[in-house]
């Protein structure tokens, strides 16, 4: 997700029950039971008649086993939502007082703030090129008369920094990856990052100190913290002004923009990565290089590589002058420009090493690609 100068020459549900209750998961809709016995399925408050569980109050709220019927909250969960603020349940099922509010990427579900993949275009794979175009590419449209690529307006955020040091060009875009709001987060070549809409692409500065722990610029992409929660961090890799170093990982927290040092990247190449996450909570760095270009999946705790490399065979062939990278529905996506090979679209498949160029030619360099944890990372 860059361009190369110098070479050319998940909701948290808590669920309890009571004695003889069942509650969420627990509960067997179907049946059978002990006479008495009762539990909750989603509102409706079921008791055991003959066997069979009979629903007796549907509720407006919430059911309650522990309190037998409908409730404001269920105490056993501890928490409930109250418009989008997540609030205490008080003993006797009524709201208590308000412990947060969820943010504007964010709602509350179940007493919990989750990213909830709600968002138009969040499962499409987003890119910016050196002219400042951002595009979003629809790998679905590929071998059909459609564009997979659709211009959705030129960047222009507001830069207050020069190029970082020994940057040979001006200030431009030089990575991005997407949220799962569906923002991206753009870099640009001052070792600053901006947040952008992918609706219409207005842009606006954020509190990332640039340049912090000579991380100068570098490639991104949006991971999982573990499967099946909706907790991500933005990790990036690399460091080196020109891009020539593999590098560091580190982590940006998308609440406080703090980053952390993860460790060394723990693989050799010609050029430092760029990175793709999944659903999944799986890290991914590709490495570009004339006879030696490929995939290798990341420890997001360490940098150490994980399995073995997916190479493309014999490499890109040509020297590189600009790429970016995205993961979607099981496929790598690459976005290449070289010296004489012109731009084009790639992709190689993880689980058997299948390459092929799926865009042979397209009119943008592009420079920055990313993809939101929303989107599918397999297809069935």
């Amino acid at each position: 997700m860059r361009s190369l100068y110098g070479w050319l020459g998940f909701v948290v549900v808590i669920t309890a029950c009571g004695p003889g209750g069942r509650d969420g998961p627990d509960a067997d809709v179907g049946g059978p039971c002990s006479d008495g016995e009762v539990q909750c399925v989603d509102t409706a408050y079921q008791v055991c008649h003959d066997g069979t569980f009979v629903t007796e109050q549907v509720c407006p709220e919430a059911c309650s086993v522990t309190l037998g019927g409908c409730a404001q909250c269920d105490p056993a969960a501890g928490t409930a939502c109250s418009g989008n603020s997540i609030v205490t349940c008080n003993p006797d099922g009524t709201i208590g007082g308000t412990v947060s509010t969820c943010d504007a990427d964010s709602t509350c579900v179940d007493g919990a703030c989750t990213r909830e993949c709600s968002a138009d275009g969040v499962d499409l794979i987003y890119v910016v090129d050196e002219s400042y175009n951002l595009l979003s590419f629809d790998p679905r449209k590929l071998g059909t008369p459609q564009d997979p690529f659709t211009s959705i307006g030129a960047l222009n955020c507001p830069t207050t920094m020069g190029p970082v040091p020994n940057w040979p060009g001006g200030v431009s875009p030089y990575s991005m990856s997407v949220d799962r709001a569906g923002n991206a987060w753009v870099l640009y070549t001052s070792g600053e990052i901006f947040r952008v809409s992918t609706q219409n692409a207005s842009c606006a500065a954020t509190p990332y100190l640039a340049r912090q722990a000579n991380m100068m610029v570098f490639g991104m992409g949006f991971a999982l913290d573990a499967p099946d929660t909706d907790a991500e961090h933005l990790y990036i890799g690399g460091g080196d002004s020109l891009g020539h170093l593999v590098g560091r990982l580190g982590s940006i927290d998308p609440a406080t923009y703090g980053l952390a040092i993860v460790g060394d990247i723990g693989v050799t190449a010609d050029y430092g990565p760029e990175l793709t996450g999944t659903g999944n909570a799986e890290l991914f760095g590709f490495f570009p290089g004339t006879t030696h270009a490929f995939v290798q999946k990341l420890d997001s705790t360490t940098g150490a590589p994980v399995g073995t490399e997916v190479a493309i065979p014999g490499g890109l062939g040509d020297t590189v002058t600009a790429y970016a990278f995205a993961q979607w529905g099981g496929l790598f996506y690459i976005f290449i420009s070289t010296q004489s090979g012109g731009n084009t679209v790639r992709t190689i498949d993880p689980a058997t090493g299948n390459y092929a160029i799926v865009v042979p030619s397209t009119p943008y360099k592009v420079v920055g690609a990313g993809v939101s944890t929303c989107a599918p990372f397999v297809i069935e």
